[in-house]
């Protein structure tokens, strides 16, 4: 069985390697079972687009959904606010990995510490360096990557997809959730 690498081949990581999501269903069975979810969306989503709906689109029904909070990074807030979406926060990408390696950091008051986490939306070096404080800084917290490449510091991600294969990867997740079929 061959193992997934990382998308840049000079990206190296530490001792552990995140594992492949290779069944879209363990993203759902990953949220069901996570206490307080939190979804982390950066501007690449502004401009992708999973079959003929906006990565906005997809991420609000994936947050109705699951019943989870976005945080949203650089001018994303405003594509969200646009859609009269109100479960939206706004910190910047590496305030909010900071901020996530306080185990008594919440997001929205009174919703408890954040025990998963979710990303989609930034350069793979970006990501890549937001996931790798979390995975050595916030050790209490899981990380799923929803992009289309292998980040090694993730616990869960995606292996390289094709473009269809990420396609159908997410209309499954949201499908599992009770979202859009």
């Amino acid at each position: 069985m061959m193992r997934a690498e990382p998308w840049q081949t000079a990206e190296v990581c530490g001792p552990t390697k995140a594992q492949e999501l290779k069944k879209p269903v363990v993203v759902g069975a990953l949220l069901k079972k996570a206490k307080h979810p939190l979804l982390i969306v950066g501007a690449n989503a502004l401009t992708e687009k999973t079959r003929k709906k906006s990565m906005i689109d997809y991420f609000i029904e994936l947050s109705t959904a699951a019943k989870i909070p976005v945080v949203a990074t650089s001018n994303t807030i405003k594509a969200f606010k646009e859609k009269n979406f109100d479960n939206v926060y706004s910190h910047g990408v590496m305030e909010i990995a900071g901020k996530l390696q306080d185990p008594d950091w919440m997001v929205a008051p009174k919703k408890g510490p954040h025990d998963l986490v979710m990303t989609f939306g930034y350069p793979y070096y970006m990501e890549w360096l937001m996931l790798s404080a979390l995975i050595n800084f916030a050790p209490q917290i899981k990380t799923i990557t929803l992009g289309r490449y292998f980040q090694p510091h993730a616990t869960w991600s995606f292996p390289n997809l094709k473009k269809q294969k990420w396609n159908d990867a997410l209309k499954e997740i949201l499908s599992i959730l009770g979202g859009t079929k």
